[in-house]
């Protein structure tokens, strides 16, 4: 069935209203979600609803006759409760311009309007919540005993006390919110608060503390005896907190030693790792819970004022030195005391735990031993050596093991060596639409069949299966002939393309294969890796599911991509491309409303190259991330030399997004060329989307933010096309020019140009159609509400010296629109 409007796909019913701006039609699940019948509300002034409340909605919001989209207004179910709904919608005009009324779309949002206003209601109790604490903190500042004041990055108070005042005599005058730090201290100079110091000395004292930015304590004598410590301590956002202490009383020093006591317990409390202090007759000082936990051993037998020598025969009680008894543990670990130099070992336990041991002598004649569970860092770093030759996914060999194996297997004469080059077909399509995991576990079988096979095959004795990465795999055959190579890779694609079951998903996969035989295809790793790769770009190329064996010309044909991309590598370097352009004409006033750039290569040799010889290759090697920021500086310059209202589009590759900085690039190419960002417009493939859409669409705001016009290519050939349109606001969208071709001959293609320019109207969209030829589709489209149009009828592309007759022209002359007949 043909769909009259896709604006209905996304809407759960659609409206529309005479020029009385009462409902004339509604389609869709008004009746469901209203409760209404749709005839109570044929005949009601727009939007029908009842109990509305909300945003303002009505005749007064139709009046404007503009388009409109998001507005929300509630509605009481007859169940009672209020339901929310979004409108869009937009003005019918007839064929003279006269208002006919309004038609749109609305959608159920109760759920959403509902979180909203629960996350408005969460975001009122938090800032409830910061204001308690802010009185709190307002209440601890004015009840300390010491003066605190707080600097920011620019060295400015933001917060003090009033015990600071105090302590310093200093006015409100100078003490307040966003004095700076040079003026508090030069104020406190002036009173005498600074042993004698000028202001300049003084602030380039406390200057010279603030610049290290390291916790300092300065003791100052005040002009009235008293004797002030002031503690700097740098706060992450640049800042300083100060505190003031009154030190003149004995009883403040005591309390803030037991403070410091206070923190060193907790810090022992709290280290992840046992310590154990001991004095200079050997005897236990200092211990933390942590060093017990590590030995298993009891607070009430290992406490402070047990020997060194007690500690160790408790510990070899308890299995803490496997294989050796009180006495020997004992010889060894004083002989290591008698050196008085610091060393650290790991000491296995009983129970398989690790423990590294650092010994410290102290300058008193006593020692400090720190206890580390290093049992996790020894597994990994046992799991690091055999992850650097294996890989983490399938535990096969990897790259590197593969290389070292194969070149043992070539250097010895041993006849001939199979090296079979494994990669799955379809496989990046499962990983895309079911998820990485769903492909890692497909993975997991594969190999599983694949060892299944190999392993007591013809040929399999010393066999190696190595995974390289993604869904590529080597096989490596040493002592093989081509017979049995050929019949084991027979083998491997029936195995894999059997059918597989994960998480209840039924999935198939394909398996291409490309072999060769060493010596005669290649005496090293490197060459024989090659021909076998070599062979399996055939086997790709020739339907994959299929298996090739190395052939001589097929280093041809891979020599002459070779050349392309050497060629292009050095058109990049000179360079040698230009841009041409092809412009939009805006049917609404028949004037040339934009151009967008077209690369093209004038190779020294080959004349004018087409795009599609060159712009695979530049995407399989990333080069098209040079050249693609090649054509935006370039097209942003040219597009600065036109008049204000001509933009300009650029295409942008979906190996650019790969890159965070794309961002960055186009800020510098407006920059450099001084353009209005709103004059640029980028223009993407659903390709774009497809390959990391979280990424992607991250990248695109950032674009969207600077101003930038973001362009859908392409549209209606993709199966997620209309959920693009929901996840991102696209300024316009390109209607493929295969509907185009097809308006003559096909009806179908009518109602869906007109379907999409319909939503695009809705949704505050461009819509542009490519590759109009004929003023029969000219007419057509802009019957249809088609925006702009590009084509061969306009224009084919042009060399930007050839651009100013459009550019100066006031009006595209539609006589000259058929003179074109050619695909652009």
């Amino acid at each position: 069935m043909l769909l009259d409007d896709l604006a209905a796909i996304s809407a759960d019913w659609c409206w529309q209203t005479d020029a009385d701006l009462r409902l004339t039609f509604l389609r869709g699940r008004h009746e469901e979600l209203t409760g209404r019948p749709a005839a109570e509300a044929i005949g009601r002034p727009w939007p029908g609803l009842d109990g509305g409340r909300g945003e303002a909605v009505g005749p007064a919001l139709l009046a404007r006759r503009q388009a409109f989209r998001d507005v929300v207004a509630g509605h009481r179910h007859p169940d009672g409760r209020i339901r929310w709904f979004r409108f869009g919608g937009a003005p019918l005009l007839a064929p003279d311009g006269s208002f006919q009324g309004f038609r749109g779309t609305c959608a159920e949002i109760t759920a959403a309007h509902e979180a909203e206003r629960a996350r408005a209601a969460r975001a009122r109790r938090v800032e409830a919540d910061l204001a308690r604490q802010s009185q709190r903190f307002e209440a601890v500042l004015a009840h300390m005993a010491h003066g605190l004041n707080v600097l920011d990055a620019d060295l400015r108070v933001t917060a003090f006390n009033q015990r600071f005042v105090d302590l310093y005599g200093l006015g409100p005058d100078i003490v307040r919110v966003g004095t700076a730090a040079e003026t508090l201290v030069r104020a406190s100079a002036a009173r005498g608060h600074l042993s004698g110091m000028t202001a300049d000395e003084a602030w380039a004292a406390a200057a010279g503390h603030l610049a290290r930015r390291v916790v300092t304590r300065i003791e100052r004598k005040l002009a009235d005896g008293r004797s002030v410590a002031l503690t700097l301590t740098p706060t992450p956002d640049g800042g300083f907190i100060v505190i003031h202490e009154d030190a003149t009383d004995r009883k403040r020093t005591d309390a803030r030693l037991a403070e410091q006591n206070r923190r060193l317990d907790t810090a022992l409390s709290h280290m992840s790792h046992g310590l154990v202090l001991f004095d200079t007759d050997h005897r236990v000082t200092v211990l933390n819970q942590q060093f017990l936990d590590l030995y298993n051993l009891s607070a009430g037998v290992v406490r402070p004022g047990i020997t060194a020598e007690q500690l160790i025969r408790e510990r070899a009680a308890v299995g803490n030195f496997p294989g050796m008894d009180p006495d020997e543990a004992w010889a060894q670990v004083s002989k290591r005391l008698a050196s008085r130099t610091v060393y650290r070992l790991d000491q296995p336990l009983v129970d398989g735990r690790t423990i590294a041991v650092t010994y410290a002598p102290t300058p008193d004649g006593g020692f400090v031993t720190v206890h580390e569970d290093v049992t996790a860092y020894k597994r990994a770093e046992a799991q690091i050596v055999h992850m650097a030759s294996h890989d983490a996914l399938t535990g096969l060999p990897n790259r590197t093991m593969l290389h070292e194996s194969l070149n043992e297997t070539l250097a010895r004469p041993a006849g001939t060596t199979a090296v079979l080059c494994l990669d799955l077909d379809r496989f990046k399509t499962i990983n895309d639409t079911l998820g990485h995991a769903v492909g890692d576990a497909l993975l997991r079988q594969v190999t599983a069949r694949l060892n299944g096979q190999i392993r007591g095959g013809p040929g399999s004795d010393g066999a190696l299966l190595a995974r390289l990465g993604g869904d590529e795999f080597a096989l490596v055959l040493p002592r093989t002939c081509r017979r049995d190579a050929d019949d084991l890779a027979r083998r491997l694609i029936a195995a894999i393309g059997r059918g597989y079951d994960i998480d209840g998903k039924h999935i198939n996969v394909g398996l291409s294969i490309g072999v060769a035989l060493a010596p005669t295809d290649g005496r090293t790793p490197e060459d024989v890796l090659r021909a076998a790769d070599m062979a399996l770009y055939r086997a790709k190329g020739e339907g994959r599911g299929v298996h090739r064996f190395f052939e001589a010309w097929m280093a041809t044909a891979v020599q002459a991509r070779r050349t392309v991309e050497l060629d292009l590598r050095a058109a990049l370097a000179e360079p040698q491309f230009e841009l041409h352009f092809q412009p939009f004409l805006a049917l609404g006033n028949n004037r040339i409303s934009g151009f967008e750039a077209l690369v093209r290569w004038r190779h020294p040799t080959r004349g004018l190259v087409a795009p599609s010889e060159f712009i695979p290759v530049a995407e399989e090697t990333a080069m098209i991330v040079t050249l693609g920021e090649w054509v935006l500086r370039e097209a942003c310059r040219e597009a600065a030399r036109w008049p204000d209202h001509i933009g300009i589009s650029v295409n942008l590759s979906p190996v650019q997004f790969r890159s965070a900085a794309l961002a960055l690039t186009v800020v510098a190419a407006l920059g450099e060329a001084g353009l209005d960002p709103r004059r640029l417009e980028l223009e993407i493939t659903e390709g774009v989307l497809l390959q990391d859409s979280e990424a992607t669409l991250a990248i695109l705001h950032q674009l969207k933010r600077l101003g930038v016009r973001i362009a859908m290519d392409d549209f209606g050939t993709g199966y997620s096309s209309l959920g693009y349109l929901r996840a991102f606001p696209f300024d316009k969208i390109k209607i493929d020019r295969s509907f185009i071709a097809d308006l003559a001959v096909r009806p179908d293609a009518v109602a869906i140009v007109r379907a999409i320019t319909s939503l695009g109207a809705s949704l505050g969209m461009t819509t542009t159609a490519e590759g109009v030829e004929t003023p029969e589709q000219l007419a057509q489209l802009r019957h249809a509400g088609c925006t702009e149009v590009q084509g061969y009828l306009i224009s084919r592309p042009r060399p930007a010296a050839e651009l100013l007759p459009l550019l100066s022209g006031a009006e595209v002359p539609l006589a000259a629109l058929g003179a074109g007949r050619r695909r652009s």
